[in-house]
């Protein structure tokens, strides 16, 4: 079901719970088509929520430093940790190709923006998790699927 060396390969990191990965993998409402769910109705939302998080902390993370303007992070951030690249990136990784969809979704084979979004997203939380919270892990894997080289503050 879940291509975990693709996935590890993908990101640079090896799960020891292969669990938080097909979580990491599952779209919200695969639940209702499928009963073998580690997230339930949510699928990866939990995750998406502290990878969201994170991508956030990584960005701030980067620009302290700078010394450059607060309105300047928030707008870069805002640019890079969109939907729409997001979005990119599991394009690019092939991520989205392993997204566990419903039923419906999957002989349509339909992945929303957001979905893919919230899966890459969802790894991250998912890397954080598996790692015992090691941000520097997180952080490598942001850098991996080229999310972090983005975090270049703009001027």
């Amino acid at each position: 079901m879940v291509n975990q060396d693709k996935i590890e390969s993908t990101l640079g990191y090896k799960f020891t719970s292969s669990a938080l990965l097909t979580e990491a993998l599952e779209a919200a409402g695969r639940a209702y088509t499928h009963d073998d769910t580690e997230g339930g109705m949510d699928g990866n939302k939990r995750l998406a929520m502290v990878g969201d998080a994170l991508l956030t902390l990584i960005h701030f993370d980067m620009w302290y430093p700078s010394g450059q303007s607060r309105e300047t992070a928030e707008n870069s951030r805002q640019k890079y940790t969109s939907n729409v690249n997001l979005e990119k990136c599991a394009e690019e990784f092939g991520i989205k190709s392993e997204i566990l969809l419903s039923a419906g979704d999957s002989a349509r084979r339909t992945v929303a923006k957001v979905t893919s979004a919230s899966t890459v997203e969802a790894l991250l939380g998912a890397v954080w998790l598996d790692s015992s919270k090691n941000f520097d892990k997180v952080k490598d894997v942001a850098f991996n699927l080229g999310i972090a080289k983005n975090y270049v503050i703009l001027e």
